[in-house]
């Protein structure tokens, strides 16, 4: 099953709220999964009532997530 990292950011400031890794199962689909995951960030950072931007990229294993505040090239950004 294929693994993805995240990186989620307030969309007016750039600011990161949360990243980390998540395992989907067979054929994801990454605006479904960005979807979850904002869904549950909100959840979590109930004070910040803004728009959020949504990262997701295949996580190769090596990538350290720690104070990760920019995803790479190949992640496909989602805005919501």
């Amino acid at each position: 099953m294929p693994r993805f990292a995240y990186l989620i950011q307030g969309a007016d400031n750039g600011r990161r709220m949360s990243s980390g890794i998540i395992t989907a199962g067979p054929d994801p689909d990454t605006a479904d999964l960005a979807a979850h995951l904002v869904q549950d960030n909100r959840a979590g950072h109930s004070y910040y009532t803004g728009p959020r931007t949504c990262w997701i990229w295949l996580h190769d294993g090596q990538q350290s997530l720690n104070r990760l505040e920019t995803a790479p090239d190949e992640a496909e950004r989602f805005d919501l």
